[in-house]
């Protein structure tokens, strides 16, 4: 294996999609290279262990040896006794509960069946009702003029000569790529809905969504009505709740109906966000945002400085947060997940904890993580989980 499939095999362990063997590999090659740094990661730190880790997987990965085994091996139980080893985001490591001190650890957890993570599906329904099932075995699909590809060239159906609306959704523990027909890159998280015409048209460039989604806006698409060529087309998302504007940009939108507030997260560009409903240019109701901004809309706006890698974790194969009450990280599990959650009277719902979780991982290891904190307890019976204290 060369340098750019060792790549690819990162990059196939952060989208999900590694087997369990790929997903030994790069997880044994991240602790050597954990092993070998003289300081506790950080989230940025993770992200830059990538190319050494590649690095590494080319020399070794075709050259089996012997030796290799009681390195490895070592290293486990060493890393066992590391107490940074809670920290490796990666793995879906660390976890720690903000607000309670007095530290009990619990790891009793009482599971009947474990739950494994949400995967690669999604549906694609056309105009005139018929839906495309999208094969779990890819990762996205392309919207082209004449034909629906998968993101690999593989063709899925002809496409219809007008204009119509689709509408792509992935279910609880789903997620989906979708290149739309102006080159505009979307990710949809679990639980989502993308409507969008087959081909755009017009003076805008306007979808619909319920859920959340990362954007990736092509730039340079111009107006194809007769007279005006040279004009940039905005491209526009509409949610129940608010209309985002731009050109070409990188931002993600969490638009759940089960959450407070609508939030758009800026990482490139620049965006116009408007309550919808309103014209009013008043600062309550607009807002223009600069990267590394957040527009909170629960009626009115409010805009915030916010780490855009906790916003778009989900997209990078994480879960990551700060200072989150445990019924909102309960809320965002079981929609990868796929599972109810049911609150005892005397659960911490308010809880407030911090922490990365892998998106690969099964759910008990999310939970054993979290009940280690001594401040909440869980109880696994089929797709449905009780929270105790």
């Amino acid at each position: 294996m060369d340098s750019f499939n060792a790549k690819e095999l990162i990059s196939k362990y952060h989208q999900g999609v590694a087997s369990q063997e790929e997903r030994r590999l790069v997880e044994q090659w991240f602790l050597i290279d954990l092993e070998n740094s003289t300081t506790v990661p950080d989230q940025k730190a993770f992200e830059r262990t990538d190319e050494r880790i590649s690095a590494e997987l080319a020399l070794h990965i075709d050259k089996p040896n012997a030796a290799d085994k009681p390195v490895l091996r070592l290293l486990w139980y060493r890393i066992a006794a590391v107490a940074a080893v809670f920290a490796l985001a990666t793995l879906g490591t660390w976890l720690y509960i903000s607000s309670y001190s007095d530290f009990k650890p619990e790891t009793s957890l009482v599971s009947f069946n474990d739950i494994p993570p949400g995967k690669n599906t999604a549906t694609l329904t056309l105009a005139n009702g018929k839906a495309i099932n999208l094969s779990s075995s890819k990762t996205g699909v392309v919207i082209g003029a004449e034909s629906l590809k998968y993101n690999d060239g593989t063709e899925i159906a002809a496409g219809a000569s007008e204009t119509q609306l689709l509408t792509a959704t992935t279910p609880r523990g789903g997620t989906y790529q979708v290149s739309l027909p102006d080159g505009t890159r979307v990710w949809m998280n679990a639980n989502s809905k993308l409507s969008f015409p087959s081909k755009f048209s017009g003076r805008e460039r306007k979808v619909l969504l319920n859920g959340e989604a990362y954007f990736e806006v092509a730039k340079s698409y111009r107006s194809k009505v007769k007279g005006d060529p040279s004009e940039l087309v905005p491209f526009i998302v509409a949610t129940d709740k608010q209309e985002i504007t731009v050109l070409g940009t990188h931002f993600n939108v969490n638009s759940y109906s089960d959450e407070a507030a609508t939030k758009t997260t800026l990482l490139e560009g620049s965006v116009r966000v408007v309550v919808a409903g309103t014209k009013s240019p008043s600062s309550a109701f607009s807002c223009m945002l600069k990267p590394g901004e957040q527009a909170i809309n629960n009626g009115n706006i409010r805009v915030a400085k916010v780490d855009i890698e906790e916003a778009v974790a989900w997209k990078n194969g994480s879960t990551v947060f700060k200072d989150k009450s445990l019924e909102s990280i309960m809320r965002e599990l079981s929609r990868w997940y796929d599972v109810e959650v049911i609150y005892a009277a005397d659960a911490p719902k308010y809880e407030t904890f911090s922490g990365a979780v892998s998106r690969t991982r099964n759910i008990s290891t999310v939970l054993e993580r979290m009940q280690t904190t001594g401040s909440v307890r869980f109880k696994i019976e089929g797709r449905t989980i009780t929270v105790t204290k």
